[in-house]
C-alpha cells in the first residue's frame, strides 16, 4: 500500500453455525473513512448491530465482528463495549505489529521485483546479490533472482 492509497477496512458479521466451526457469514461491509483501530471498528459495528440491527437479520444472532484492513490490520470482536485502556494498549500494539509486518511483506515483494528488474536490465545476478547484501543473504538473493 502506497502512502496515497486510502486505508480500507473490510468487515464481516459473523453468526452461530453448528455446521461451521466459525460460524457463518451474515453481512459485510466496507469502512473507507474508519480512522480508529480495526478492534474500535468491530465493537462500532457490533454495537449497531446489536442495537439495530437491519430488519432482514432481525433474528439473527451476531457471534463476532471480523475486520481486515488494507494496511494488514485484523480483528476479531466478539464484545460492543469499550476495551480497557491496557487492553486498547495491547489491541493497538498487535495491530502495529501486523501492519509492520504486512509492510516488511510488501516491501519484500517489492524488493525481489526491482532486483528481477536490474537483472533484466543488464545487471549480473552477482552484483545484484551484493547490492542486496545489507537486506538479504547471497543465497536468498540468488534464490530470488531465480523465481
Amino acid at each position: 500500500m502506497t502512502e496515497h492509497e486510502a486505508l480500507i477496512f473490510e468487515y464481516t458479521i459473523v453468526g452461530p453455525d453448528p455446521q461451521v466451526v466459525d460460524g457463518r457469514e451474515i453481512a459485510t461491509g466496507i469502512a473507507a473513512d474508519w480512522t480508529g483501530t480495526a478492534h474500535d471498528l468491530g465493537r462500532d459495528i457490533l454495537k449497531r448491530w446489536l442495537t439495530d440491527p437491519p430488519a432482514e437479520h432481525a433474528e439473527e444472532h451476531v457471534l463476532a465482528v471480523e475486520v481486515t484492513g488494507t494496511n494488514g490490520a485484523y480483528a476479531a470482536v466478539d464484545d460492543p463495549a469499550p476495551a480497557e485502556p491496557s487492553v486498547h494498549a495491547l489491541e493497538v500494539a498487535i495491530e502495529a505489529k501486523l501492519i509492520a509486518d504486512y509492510a516488511a511483506e510488501q516491501a519484500g515483494k517489492e524488493l525481489v521485483e526491482a532486483m528481477r528488474e536490474a537483472n533484466r536490465g543488464g545487471l549480473s545476478k552477482n552484483r545484484v546479490a551484493d547490492k542486496a547484501a545489507r537486506v538479504m543473504s547471497r543465497p536468498t538473493a540468488l534464490k530470488a533472482l531465480k523465481g
